[in-house]
């Protein structure tokens, strides 16, 4: 009996909780404090940064290192673990809101974001180093932070189908544009580095032309998919009904 007893209040309080998380104030606020977290300590650690840092050619990594940001370093890796647990709620969120249409498809999108925020987190914990191997492997810092992008693109392609499957067209063109532009754009830049690596004739061309556009550098294209990411978000914030109503994405 008292087993029973703890078991509904736990499912008690996990609906409780659940139907809090569905309020559309308690969501502006958690995307208000993720755009704090992230971007405000970021931005913060960059203006702090030791050399000139330029977002558009510096990776974000560079401002989680020691060795570049010797000072801010930790302000950085708090600011983005912090940022990404606020997003865990929103991962729960756009699983109950997507269930209707397909609740495959919505399991994949909130557990691929919910793997991508766990791995971003991980990434921010692992100093960013190439000299030596954690748990074995060299560049651990690097695998973490490309799986959480891959997790996170996963989540947002999964839930473009689900809008497109719902008839949400607005849903579904905002979301696509936030989705397809930066891994279009990042696709394009690393198919052309692997160009450039097997056919060596074609490297200092291809390189001339590109050198100085913002379009060839890792680092355009991080700030690019973290901005998507949180315009995914809002999307699915502000796109849904009020006073945490799921939606209906069977109907017209």
């Amino acid at each position: 009996m008292p087993l029973i007893c703890v078991g509904l209040r736990c499912a008690l309080w996990r609906a409780n909780l659940g139907a809090m998380l569905d309020r559309k104030p308690v969501l502006v606020m958690l995307l208000g404090l993720i755009f704090l977290s992230f971007f405000g300590t970021l931005g913060v650690s960059a203006a702090m940064f030791p050399d000139n840092y330029d977002w558009r050619y510096r990776v974000i990594s560079n401002l989680l290192s020691p060795r570049d940001n010797p000072h801010h370093y930790w302000l950085s890796a708090c600011g983005i673990s912090l940022a990404a647990l606020l997003m865990l709620p929103l991962a729960g969120y756009l699983r109950r809101h997507l269930e209707i249409t397909s609740p495959r498809a919505a399991l994949v999108s909130g557990g691929a974001f919910a793997a991508g925020t766990v791995a971003l987190i991980c990434a921010c914990l692992v100093v960013p180093q190439h000299v030596h191997a954690v748990l074995g492997i060299r560049r651990l810092h690097e695998l973490l932070a490309r799986s959480s992008a891959a997790f996170m693109a996963i989540g947002m392609l999964f839930g473009c189908w689900c809008a497109w499957k719902g008839r949400k067209r607005g849903l579904f063109w905002t979301w696509s544009l936030a989705t397809l532009v930066p891994l279009v754009g990042l696709f394009c830049s690393e198919c052309l580095l692997l160009l450039t690596r097997l056919e060596p004739s074609w490297a200092m061309p291809i390189r001339g032309a590109l050198r100085h556009s913002v379009f060839w550098h890792l680092g355009f294209w991080e700030w690019t998919g973290a901005a998507a990411v949180f315009v995914f978000l809002c999307a699915a914030v502000f796109l849904s009904p009020p006073n945490g109503t799921p939606v209906d994405y069977r109907s017209p």
